[in-house]
């Protein structure tokens, strides 16, 4: 993943533009990396996940009067847009990543043929699957590195490509690479360090790595999910 994820170079290879949205409560959940990490969107230009992102938290259905820090970003080297906090501490975040889109590469992360583009906001409309990894570092839970490794049409092609994520056997990069390795089994849709988390390791210097199969939403889907838990 580029640094300068707003600003990418892609050198004439197509890329996607990724909104994501992430919600968590260290002290409600101390034990959580990520509570929630919800991909919202993907576009084909950033100018156009950048309108998305900016908007995403009152699409579904929040006032900014209603969090007690409510910060935007025009650009930024981890792709934050949005940062709110809730009254009661829960925090919200709406980044954007980009990746490369590579039918060509034989082993290419994100290959898609065939998808469906809105052409009134450049949207993909086509149901996604993601593999994201999530980096946390061990003196300090609250940073944190996410990344969009690749984009699948099938959940099998996503999980199949999220078990070799932390491997890379030419280099000589093995399960006993790290101080601990988890990997959810053939039947599961998990490996016990939260939903769609397919292998969890622990560094040799603590960080923690997670790497997940997320299946896209829309905004609507997660505005739904929010308001019931708010009534709860």
């Amino acid at each position: 993943m580029s640094p300068d994820i707003l600003h990418p170079e892609n050198n004439g290879i197509p890329q996607l533009f990724h909104v994501l949205f992430i919600t968590y409560h260290l002290q409600k959940d101390p034990n959580a990396l990520i509570q929630k990490l919800r991909v919202i969107g993907s576009y084909t230009s950033l100018a156009a996940a950048k309108t998305a992102a900016y908007s995403c938290l009152f699409d579904m259905g929040y006032e900014k009067d209603w969090f007690t820090v409510y910060t935007v970003v025009g650009d930024s080297d981890d792709g934050k847009i949005v940062s709110a906090t809730a009254p009661d501490g829960t925090t919200f975040s709406v980044q954007i990543l980009n990746s490369v889109l590579d039918n060509d590469a034989p082993q290419g992360a994100s290959k898609l043929w065939n998808y469906t583009v809105e052409e009134h906001d450049q949207r993909i409309s086509t149901e996604l699957y993601y593999v994201v990894q999530v980096k946390t570092h061990y003196d300090d839970e609250q940073l944190r590195d996410i990344n969009i490794e690749g984009t699948f049409l099938t959940y099998n092609a996503a999980r199949e490509y999220a078990k070799g994520v932390l491997l890379n056997p030419t280099d000589g990069i093995d399960t006993k690479s790290y101080a601990q390795y988890d990997e959810a089994g053939p039947d599961q849709r998990d490996c016990g360090f939260g939903a769609n988390v397919i292998v969890h390791a622990v560094g040799v210097n603590g960080e923690n790595f997670l790497v997940s199969v997320v299946k896209s939403q829309t905004v609507e889907s997660v505005r739904l999910a929010e308001a019931a838990m708010r009534i709860a």
